[in-house]
């Protein structure tokens, strides 16, 4: 607990601004240091989690409640962000709860820097998919292609074309899309489509092989790879286990 008082004060992170991410609603709210362990969650953060207080997620690390295909992605958005000393926004993922279910998260994180200018570690804000989207500072100029994706996220779209609805050139409309969306416009793509794969698979009865056409696969080998490296489990597993 000692490292933990010392690396907060040299991060100049005061009880007060910590306090702040407490009470709001639907926020999880997380401090780590730059080796990946936690120093500091909200409340909410840690009950997601599967515990009662924050001081019981203190030093863990993403592989110590992940799984560690999920774990490993987030340590590489981390490591973004602490080489860069750059703050990552709207990263879209999944994040599961102490259940195994995951659910899709828009995290936003800084970086933390030490009296001396230096990196020290980074904090970082997640919110539920659907509740980010209302609170996401406006993006007008790109609106248009990103209404587009989102109604034809199944197709292949090319970026020429979503460039072509915004007036913007090619690679003006790519760095401005990563600028909000912390990723490519495929990339974006595939998580609508994995995020449209949870439901269907619990909520309609259709086949695997029948899912994976209807979401633009190529096969279905092609959406099984997919879809594990985004939830941590194979679509036959996510189906067992929430059906249970």
């Amino acid at each position: 607990m000692a490292r933990q008082t010392s690396d907060i004060e040299n991060c100049v992170l005061s009880q007060s601004f910590l306090s702040l991410f407490e009470d709001i609603k639907n926020v999880l709210f997380f401090v780590k240091d730059k080796e990946g362990a936690l120093v500091h969650g909200n409340l909410r953060l840690a009950k997601h989690m599967g515990f009662s207080h924050p001081d019981e997620i203190i030093g863990k690390t993403d592989f110590d409640i992940f799984p560690v295909e999920m774990a490993q992605g987030f340590r590489n958005d981390d490591a973004m962000v602490l080489e860069s000393g750059e703050e990552k926004k709207s990263i879209i993922e999944l994040f599961p709860n102490y259940l195994g279910d995951p659910s899709w998260f828009s995290t936003h994180k800084i970086p933390l820097f030490d009296r001396k200018g230096k990196v020290w570690g980074l904090c970082g804000i997640l919110q539920r998919y659907e509740d980010s989207l209302k609170l996401m500072r406006p993006f007008d100029d790109i609106q248009s292609a990103v209404d587009y994706i989102n109604d034809h996220f199944k197709e292949k779209i090319s970026n020429i074309e979503l460039a072509q609805m915004t007036g913007m050139s090619v690679r003006q409309f790519e760095r401005r899309f990563k600028n909000v969306f912390s990723t490519t416009p495929h990339k974006y793509a595939i998580k609508l489509r994995i995020f449209k794969a949870c439901e269907s698979l619990i909520n309609k009865n259709v086949t695997i092989a029948e899912l994976a056409l209807e979401l633009g696969f190529y096969d279905q080998s092609a959406f099984s790879n997919t879809f594990k490296k985004h939830v941590g489990l194979s679509p036959l597993q996510y189906v067992s286990k929430n059906r249970k």
